[in-house]
């Protein structure tokens, strides 16, 4: 995707146009359109895996396998903050989420917060194979 900085005026700060990203077999974003306009306040939200990172790393020009069209009008400096794990990469998943945790139903909770986010499944896994780690 190519970024092209400077200002248009009237035009939005960030354009996304039929952005698509897939690794492998799975496509991540597939056809993601946004105008993100001056001013305005966006969150991304979604479960692990969803293209919350995908996107930024897209916007910020860090992935060359992203089709599609885009502009980011930003200062002639680009900034970008990698997430950091938060997990014990020594731990599996579950054991991540109950630490600390000291109740008869931690694992059970543990169980119920990783449905929520949409890791159902994946109590077992290593941190490592997470979207995000």
């Amino acid at each position: 995707m190519a970024s092209h900085l400077g200002g248009l005026s009237g035009a939005p700060l960030v354009r996304v146009e039929r952005l698509v990203r897939s690794f492998g077999p799975r496509t991540i974003l597939d056809g993601l359109s946004l105008d993100i306009e001056k001013g305005e306040f966006v969150a991304l939200l979604g479960r692990s895996g969803s293209g919350k990172s995908t996107l930024l790393r897209a916007l910020a020009d860090l992935d060359d396998k992203v089709s599609g069209s885009g502009r980011l009008e930003t200062p002639d400096k680009k900034s970008v903050v990698f997430q950091d794990a938060r997990l014990l990469p020594w731990k599996r998943v579950l054991e991540n989420v109950v630490l600390g945790l000291d109740l008869p139903d931690a694992a059970e909770r543990g169980r119920t917060a990783l449905e929520e986010v949409g890791l159902s499944g994946r109590e077992t896994a290593w941190p490592v194979e997470l979207s995000g780690g």
